[in-house]
């Protein structure tokens, strides 16, 4: 019980020896100087209406509360969701996931919020801190002359003046204490304005929906197509080695039934994995692969350059169909959300990657960062595709240029 008695007067300070009480204070004196161009702005209107106010429209309470509506219209024009961010994350100490799309209205609305409160709680608690700060000290300094038998000196000499060694610290601390407050509130605000919205996560979890049914299908796929013939092969491998030592002849023609039986088990599943991320049921023709690509380029609607290096015969099958419907998923993309309808298309075999290495990139202008689409199912397509064989998948954005690239593994020809 002593313990606990002894330490709670610590933790009741603790605020006034937190480096996150000052990294706090700092981040509000930002909020401040964001505040500072539209309180002149309020100043120079105030003044014109009343010319003989002097500083009087920089200081008038009334000012600094007509300009906020100016900062909340403001802070939706200005581009600066990622230094908002940062200043959090490292002077409030903010935990938080980043939207994936910047550009959409509830990451914009939500944004303005955070600036807009930034720069009214940075710009009152800075105004504070500049008229408390400096009287903390003149109160000190005249407690001091007080003990001293001095008479109190300054336009003020109240009581307040006579215990400045008292007040002063109190004052002093009262202002520490309103800003850890004020710092820790905001950091609880930072997730909800700055990080992900109900739309960001109804979105990743849209995101999560589709790869979990896709693994689904995986496994009804192979199940069906696959479970089967390995059941025949397992008999028919029993059965010959039972019967290779009295029936040569039935266990010779039970082992060419069971290599027959698993190519066909090894086409089925082939077929399969190439079938997975297919979006329609329907049945289909002979699967396009590799040999098919300038086809492709012709008949897609885009404009592409065409790259080939390596040999597309060295390449197995599963991973030619492969790499082709994930060209074919690109340049749909391309046509569907590409500033213009161009794309480079670049295909290595061994060349642009490792030598047991199929290498795709397809680039196409973007003045910015495609958005995603909700239900759309291109780029996790593209992974999944990549992932079944073992391969990456990835995307970029940069300098104007989105850029999605695969390596695969060539595979068995």
């Amino acid at each position: 019980m002593n313990v606990r008695w002894h330490n709670d007067p610590m933790r009741l300070l603790a605020p006034l020896r937190s480096g996150a009480t000052y990294r706090g204070w700092v981040w509000l004196i930002l909020g401040g100087a964001l505040m500072m161009p539209f309180m002149l702005v309020g100043a120079i209107a105030y003044n014109w209406v009343h010319p003989d106010a002097g500083f009087e429209g920089a200081l008038h309470p009334g000012v600094f509360a007509a300009v906020i509506p100016l900062v909340a219209a403001v802070s939706l024009l200005l581009p600066d969701r990622e230094v908002e961010r940062t200043a959090a994350r490292r002077l409030l100490g903010a935990r938080f996931t980043p939207p994936d799309d910047d550009d959409t209205w509830n990451s914009r609305w939500r944004t303005a919020c955070w600036f807009t409160l930034h720069a009214v709680v940075g710009g009152a608690l800075s105004g504070v801190t500049l008229a408390l700060v400096p009287f903390c000290a003149y109160l000190a300094v005249n407690g001091a002359r007080a003990v001293l038998g001095h008479e109190t000196t300054g336009v003020y000499s109240g009581w307040l003046a006579r215990w400045g060694l008292v007040s002063g610290p109190i004052l002093l601390a009262a202002l520490i204490f309103l800003v850890a407050a004020a710092a820790a509130g905001m950091k609880a605000l930072a997730p909800g304005l700055l990080g992900q919205g109900a739309a960001d996560r109804l979105a990743a979890s849209r995101a999560e929906t589709i790869r979990l049914a896709a693994r689904n299908r995986i496994a009804r796929e192979l199940h069906d197509s696959v479970g089967h013939a390995l059941s025949v092969v397992v008999v028919q491998s029993e059965a010959a080695s039972r019967l290779i030592d009295n029936d040569p002849a039935f266990a010779s023609r039970a082992m060419a039934a069971v290599g027959e039986t698993a190519r066909e088990a090894l086409a089925e599943l082939d077929a399969a994995i190439g079938a997975l991320r297919e979006d329609r049921d329907e049945t289909r023709g002979p699967q396009k692969d590799l040999a098919d690509l300038e086809a492709l380029a012709a008949e897609s609607g885009v404009d592409v350059d065409l790259r080939i290096t390596g040999d597309r015969n060295a390449v197995g099958r599963l991973t030619s169909r492969e790499a082709y419907r994930i060209v074919q998923e690109a340049l749909t993309n391309v046509l569907r959300h590409a500033d213009e309808p161009r794309a480079v298309v670049e295909l290595g075999i061994g060349e642009l990657g490792i030598a047991e290495e199929v290498t795709v990139r397809v680039a196409s202008p973007a003045a910015r960062r495609p958005r995603p689409r909700p239900g759309g199912r291109g780029l996790i397509g593209t992974a999944e595709r990549a992932a079944v064989l073992g391969g990456t998948a990835e995307t970029d954005w940069a300098d104007g240029t989105w850029t999605v690239r695969v390596a695969l593994p060539k595979g068995t020809a």
